[in-house]
């Protein structure tokens, strides 16, 4: 059920990934690549100061406001044998517990490496087994394919 992720997102693992939440002590790797323009260039936009400023996720503007849990999975993809975060994945904008988005970024210097496509089959089947989401949506910019 979607309702058991909430509050404790679950850790994924594949041959070569563990897919798990970020945390502050990322954001050194996250540095590295997050800011990248080119990872933007699918996204039609450029990298945002936040993205620039991996930190800056970590913090929160309005600590007063009291959160509701979230339904959306925000991932780090790290790498088994260095532990260093090379990109990240998420389902969000879940919709009724029944459908919602998915969309990823991986450094560049980790493109063509089938990272991405083994991080995705993981999440899919995670969802897809693990909760009542029927449907996750991804868009593709083909202009640039």
């Amino acid at each position: 059920m979607l309702k058991d992720y909430e509050i404790d997102k679950p850790v994924l693992e594949t041959d070569r990934l563990i897919i798990r939440t970020l945390n502050e002590a990322d954001v050194p790797d996250l540095k590295e690549w997050l800011g990248r323009d080119e990872i933007y260039t699918y996204w039609g936009r450029k990298a945002s100061k936040g993205e620039k400023n991996p930190e800056l996720m970590f913090i929160d503007p309005r600590p007063w406001v009291k959160r509701k849990p979230s339904p959306d999975f925000d991932w780090g993809i790290v790498l088994k044998d260095s532990n260093k975060v090379i990109g990240m994945i998420a389902v969000f904008d879940i919709q009724n517990a029944r459908m919602g988005d998915i969309a990823y970024r991986v450094n560049p210097d980790y493109w063509n490496m089938g990272i991405t496509t083994e991080a995705l089959k993981e999440v899919l089947r995670f969802i897809f087994e693990n909760t009542e989401i029927e449907r996750l949506n991804g868009r593709a910019d083909l202009r640039y394919a």
